[in-house]
């Protein structure tokens, strides 16, 4: 069982990577109305067919029809690496797999907030 320190790295990182997929995803021409159930059902499948990281974002990649991955996306798979090197590959399967849930209800979130201050950061620099 991971710690709460741990399970929340492994959910942040997770989170990010999810939302690189994701702008990967929409800029390859993805329908924005069903990507998030795209994205739901590759994380799911991808998770139980893979056996870390490497294989993981192999498999969505391919699912998803992404394209090479561009700088943020290699330092978000960097960084998922890294952190899952730290709490071990088995534990953090096991989350995506209990947790896919609250993955995407997380980086859902995030998308939002991140959406909000782009638009307030607009609003405020308009003439």
């Amino acid at each position: 069982m991971l710690e709460k320190a741990a399970r929340k790295r492994l959910h942040d990182v997770t989170v990010e990577m999810l939302l690189e997929m994701r702008a990967a995803y929409l800029a390859a021409g993805a329908n924005p109305l069903k990507h998030w159930d795209q994205l739901q059902d590759r994380l799911r499948s991808s998770a139980r067919t893979s056996a870390g990281v490497a294989e993981w974002s192999t498999a969505m990649a391919r699912a998803l029809r992404l394209p090479a991955p561009n700088s943020r996306y290699s330092d978000a798979l960097v960084a998922l690496d890294n952190a899952v090197d730290d709490v071990g590959t088995a534990e953090w399967l096991a989350m995506l797999d209990a947790e896919w849930g609250l993955l995407i209800a997380l980086a859902r979130a995030c998308a939002e907030r991140r959406k909000e201050a782009r638009d307030t950061t607009t609003k405020e620099t308009a003439p």
